[in-house]
């Protein structure tokens, strides 16, 4: 097979193919295309470009080559790019794909009113047209909407109805049920528009079915449940051999298929993905696609049903951990390793809030989980940018909405000031990532968004948006908290635009700084600051401390404060222990710290909910907070300036022993602290092209030294005190 020159317009020469009725919800399509090289060598590239209306699983020669393709979209459509060529061999070959439509939005997804798929691979000069074979599968039954937040079905296949496709993955398979595709418009169409390469990595997935081990239960009346514990909470593809007599109802779902709501909530249950299948008499093998979530995939059937294999594919964003924090201390250890497997779980398509709920970016959520995501996985920055440009993608005017990509964008005002703040996402990609392109870009758009804020003679008014909401519902300040994150966003707008220069705002900006800080000063009472009759919020006063308002006059009291009131929920209790940090008491931040994470960190889950109790959801992406927690505020790592500015400060008033590695966009670094009573011992491997700088500061080391900064040279530095 020849070689053809490579077009000058992506998917000039292919059309956007389905089955005959395209706008079937809930359908599953196989599509075949065969070629053949005869007796020559197979080319050492076949590079193919592939999107479809809603997801894809490809085959080459029975082996899986794409497993979930096609990335949810929401304003925008993407393809994906992957080489097949080491899948090929000589003679005949088949290319084999199972495309779904799900025709149903939700807080993940806006889907087309159309189906559709589009292939191209200009090196084995195939096109997606008439020339695919295709088969509408009816065995896969319409069902109900979960009652969940993203979007899609819960599986039903009817075996029974299947017809004659058994061997489908073989390039030898022959079957009159396979008509010619039908072609549904050229490209672009009005529906998808122009496609942009998908900037993410296609996910990564097992090659092979793994073949769990698995427990069994019986039930005289219920029947056979088998039970298989996965590694960790993850997400699956569930697999199957079975025999059975026909028409055998086998149920597929996780131990988190329903999950409870919490913080006002805790009575809803929200149902995910479960897959129904009918079994067709003699054997059965049966491979669910559909990604579930879990730590524990269950099969519950009929007795009757004989089981040969239960298994599952894992499925994954791609990218390896690169963070590793290690010390003394087993109860910090566990949260540090479950923290990482809860962002792993909440990577996606975008940030994902909770992959057992809702799979779809919170903004105020994302800001958390961002800087966590550059500390554990260098291969995460896209992660990051894609939940940027789908923030800025989805504004409504001045507005940036939580909630997105998705059909209900939600304008929640404290997470915009959040997103905006010194903590938040745009910052964070500043400080890993050092793109100042984007953000001179969008800096006036985002000091428009601030300038959405009624001030008044006692700092910024509160805006209602969508839903007036700060934390878990719980004693909260609302008007110093919301003062607070508006300061801290000025107060990054101001930095950012200083950097920038020459940026319109600034001045305007100060003014209202200066009158929140005004406000706040006058909300101080002697113990903390207050704004209310009933009570001290940690969250509020803590905030307080971030934006650097608090005196130094103060700063034990606020400490106090911080130690003694517990209203923050896991989504702003870091703010606490940061807060604890910044105001010189890194003791007392890890008392609280062990201290609030104690059940979580005891508990069984390989990952950190939403709540510290056990309610709602056990995998939330804002307990990803605990990585930026132990590498800045114990590890004592400031990382600013795209990684090019790294300051290293141990402060052993915390933890003694600890090594905390990290790659980073210039390069990897690893920390290691010994501390003893007569001997302190630092090493600093510094594999950076950054200043890397360590900052000995004597109250902090309990030794009588000099305080000093120390320039890290590359390679390694050891320093005993």
């Amino acid at each position: 097979m020849s070689k053809v020159d490579e077009p000058t317009l992506l998917f000039s020469k292919s059309k956007w193919i389905w089955a005959a009725d395209a706008t079937h919800r809930g359908a599953c399509v196989v599509m075949r295309k065969t070629l053949s090289f005869g007796t020559e060598r197979p080319p050492a590239r076949a590079l193919c470009r592939a999107a479809c209306e809603t997801h894809y699983y490809l085959y080459v020669n029975g082996h899986a080559a794409v497993w979930h393709g096609g990335l949810s979209r929401g304003k925008q459509a993407y393809y994906d790019e992957f080489d097949i060529a080491k899948f090929l061999m000589k003679g005949d070959n088949v290319i084999v794909v199972y495309c779904q439509y799900y025709g149903n939005d939700g807080r993940d997804l806006v889907t087309a009113p159309r189906a559709g798929f589009i292939f191209e691979c200009n090196d084995l000069n195939i096109y997606s047209d008439e020339s695919f074979l295709v088969y509408d599968n009816v065995a896969y039954k319409q069902t109900k909407p979960v009652n969940c937040c993203y979007a899609g079905n819960n599986m039903m296949y009817d075996a029974s109805l299947e017809g004659q496709i058994q061997n489908v993955l073989m390039p030898s398979f022959n079957s009159s049920l396979f008509q010619p595709a039908t072609v549904l418009s050229e490209y672009p169409d009005e529906l998808s528009g122009t496609l942009l390469p998908r900037p993410l990595p296609l996910d990564r997935f097992s090659a092979q079915p793994v073949i769990g081990r698995v427990k069994k239960s019986t039930d005289q009346f219920a029947g056979d449940t088998y039970t298989i514990e996965l590694p960790r909470e993850m997400r699956v593809t569930p697999y199957m051999e079975v025999t059975g007599n026909g028409q055998e109802r086998i149920r597929i779902y996780t131990d988190k298929s329903a999950c409870r709501g919490t913080f006002g909530d805790e009575a809803s249950v929200y149902n995910a993905y479960t897959i129904e299948y009918l079994t067709k008499p003699t054997v059965n093998i049966f491979e669910g696609l559909l990604p579930m979530t879990g730590e524990k995939l269950i099969f519950s059937m009929p007795r009757t049903v004989k089981v040969m294999k239960l298994g599952y594919r894992e499925i994954g964003y791609d990218a390896e951990p690169t963070c590793v924090f290690q010390t003394d201390n087993a109860r910090v250890n566990a949260l540090f390793g479950k923290a990482m497997n809860t962002l792993y779980a909440c990577m996606g398509s975008t940030i994902v809030d909770t992959p057992e709920r809702e799979r779809t970016l919170w903004l105020g959520d994302g800001s958390i989980a961002a800087r966590a995501l550059y500390l554990g996985f260098n291969g995460a920055a896209p992660l990051v940018k894609k939940a940027i440009d789908d923030i800025l993608d989805y504004r409504d005017g001045e507005v940036l909405n939580s909630c997105v990509p998705g059909n209900l964008p939600v304008d929640m005002p404290a997470h915009g000031l959040l997103a905006l703040g010194e903590y938040g996402i745009f910052a964070q990609y500043r400080n890993f990532v050092g793109d100042l392109e984007l953000l001179r870009r969008e800096h006036e758009s985002l000091c428009d968004y601030l300038m959405m804020w009624e001030m008044t003679e006692h700092g910024v008014a509160l805006r209602d948006g969508s839903r007036r909401w700060y934390d878990n519902l719980y004693n909260v300040d609302e008007p110093l908290i919301e003062n607070a994150l508006y300061y801290s966003a000025c107060k990054y707008m101001v930095e950012l635009g200083n950097t920038l220069g020459g940026i319109d705002y600034l001045e305007t900006l100060e003014d209202r700084m200066d009158n929140i800080a005004d406000y706040i000063e006058s909300c101080w009472d002697g113990l903390g600051y207050i704004s209310r009759e009933d009570g001290y919020d940690d969250r509020a006063n803590a905030l307080i401390a971030l934006s650097g308002l608090v005196p130094d006059d103060r700063k034990a009291d606020v400490a106090r404060l911080l130690c003694s009131t517990h209203s923050a929920s896991p989504y702003l209790e870091w703010a606490v222990i940061e807060a604890l940090g910044a105001l010189g008491r890194k003791d007392l931040a890890l008392k609280r710290f062990e201290s609030r994470y104690a059940l979580l960190a005891d508990s069984e889950s390989s990952t950190l909910g939403e709540d510290f109790n056990g309610y709602g959801s056990s995998c939330q992406s804002y307990q990803s907070a605990v990585i930026s927690e132990l590498v800045t505020v114990f590890g004592g790592i400031d990382i600013k300036k795209g990684a090019t500015h790294i300051t290293i400060t141990p402060d052993f008033t915390a933890l003694k022993d600890l090594r905390c590695s990290l790659k980073l966009a210039t390069g990897e670094l690893d920390v290691r602290y010994k501390y003893s009573s007569t001997r302190i011992d630092i090493v600093v491997e510094n594999h950076t092209t950054a200043k890397v700088a360590l900052e000995i500061i004597p109250e902090l080391i309990g030794r009588g030294n000099e305080r000093k900064k120390i320039t890290i040279n590359k390679g390694k530095n050891k320093f005993t005190i």
